[in-house]
């Protein structure tokens, strides 16, 4: 009969789920936070000055077609 085991969190976990299944592997835990983190980096806002910077971007044309 498998069990669940139970791991305590270290200070400053966070939001962190730590693995609790017997057949959980290290691997598949750091897995699944990094696409947790991934994913949440992804619905973020762009903040307004990098916007700005994107926008200066694609205002300016590039070298090649300056020079013709």
């Amino acid at each position: 009969m498998a069990r669940d085991k139970k791991v305590s969190r270290p200070a400053g976990a966070g939001s962190l789920e730590l693995p609790r299944a017997v057949g959980s592997t290290k691997e598949d835990w750091i897995g699944n936070q990094l696409k947790r983190i991934y994913n949440e980096a992804l619905e973020e806002d762009i903040p307004d000055d990098m916007m700005a910077l994107l926008n200066q971007l694609d205002a300016e044309p590039a070298d090649e077609e300056r020079v013709q």
